[in-house]
């Protein structure tokens, strides 16, 4: 773990010089990630019985970034079903942690000073919602969302292991997911309820690793056409690359290199799940495909075979509020504009060459459809 850091270091200083960018990072981190894992020892003292706590049948939902997978999550986690973390407990994944940090948390979420990134980004992030469980790895330095977030995706290297975790040493690997485990054993203790339904896009790449630990998961994988994710993803990024006053910053040759790994890595995300499944390494027990057009054109059968799949036993309450969005999905207009392809050096010729495996894989159409929930 400690590598990475010194990684992200190096790469703040060749990106930015030795300056508050740098120091941030130096000073932050550090003492960020030392307070995390100081309180969650804390915990086994304050808190010892969440250890006793059993997980049963989770229920993780994958794909690639920009497939639905936020828009599926947060459908089925906004009536408090289910056992899920809003940013601020996931920042804070120790007990202990928060109770020392909820009056602080209060004080803004009264004070609505909540947001972190607005919605025109193409990813709304607010303390008080309900947010990525993938963002929990951060904690581990072991997160695709590190390549973003932080120096490291402008390093002269490449960091493969963060991307297809599976393909980590043993020790490592089950380090991460074991400290998933733990953090969800808390949350259950937390929240008072039993069913986990969690978002881990990225770790569609860890699926394997998962699996031995939670062999009874099941594991929704959204589909979405290529030309629909990857402008939709890049956008993001260059997004959020701006929201954080990067752009500026950043060399032009770094920032163009970036954007050209982010679609080669989705090319690699997409991929490994399509060989995983030529392997027939996923038993079908524990996988369901849902097609994004499926579940944009007809809700409510999306969620009944959602329901049939996993078990899971909704309140009237959400059976209504999934009825209710079902009515709004033909309305429905997305608050952000997608940046042409040609900007990144992209063409839909090219990605419909470079993903040829998934069209034809998933039966999916070429066209482009601009009025699209992500």
């Amino acid at each position: 773990m400690w590598q990475i850091y010194y990684r992200i270091l190096i790469s703040a200083g060749k990106t930015f010089g030795l300056g508050l960018i740098f120091w941030r990072w130096l000073l932050f981190l550090p003492l960020f990630l030392g307070f995390t894992h100081f309180t969650l020892f804390l915990d086994k003292i304050f808190f010892s019985q969440y250890q006793k706590v059993k997980i049963k049948n989770p229920v993780f939902i994958i794909g690639n970034p920009r497939s639905g997978t936020s828009f599926l999550h947060n459908l089925l986690t906004q009536t408090d079903d289910f056992v899920a973390f809003k940013t601020w407990e996931i920042f804070f994944p120790a007990l202990t942690a928060r109770v020392l940090v909820k009056p602080i948390i209060n004080y803004l979420i009264r004070h609505n000073l909540t947001k972190i990134m607005h919605e025109s980004s193409g990813h709304g992030l607010y303390l008080d919602r309900v947010e990525h469980d993938e963002f929990l790895f951060i904690h581990k330095l072991d997160t695709q969302f590190l390549l973003l977030l932080s120096p490291l995706g402008l390093d002269d290297r490449e960091y493969p292991e963060l991307r297809l975790y599976d393909r980590q040493s043993d020790a490592r690997r089950y380090s991460s997911v074991k400290f998933f485990q733990e953090c969800l054993k808390r949350q259950i203790y937390y929240s008072k309820k039993e069913k986990i339904i969690a978002h881990i896009h990225f770790s569609t790449g860890r699926i394997k690793t998962l699996l031995e630990t939670f062999p009874d998961a099941k594991f929704i994988y959204l589909v979405r056409s290529p030309q629909e994710t990857i402008p939709s993803h890049l956008t993001l990024e260059y997004n959020t690359f701006k929201n954080q006053k990067r752009l500026d910053n950043i060399p032009k040759n770094r920032l163009k290199r970036y954007f050209k790994r982010r679609y080669l890595y989705d090319i690699e995300l997409y991929r490994y799940f399509f060989e995983l499944q030529q392997k027939a390494e996923i038993l079908s027990k524990n996988l369901m495909v849902l097609p994004y057009n499926l579940l944009c054109s007809n809700l409510e059968k999306s969620f009944n075979q959602i329901e049939n799949f996993t078990g899971i036993k909704s309140s009237d309450e959400l059976r209504q509020a999934v009825k209710k969005q079902a009515g709004k999905q033909k309305q429905y207009r997305r608050q952000h504009r997608i940046i042409k392809l040609q900007k990144f050096g992209l063409s839909r010729k090219q990605i419909a060459e470079d993903f040829d495996f998934v069209f034809k894989e998933y039966n999916l159409e070429q066209n482009y459809q601009s009025n699209v929930t992500t």
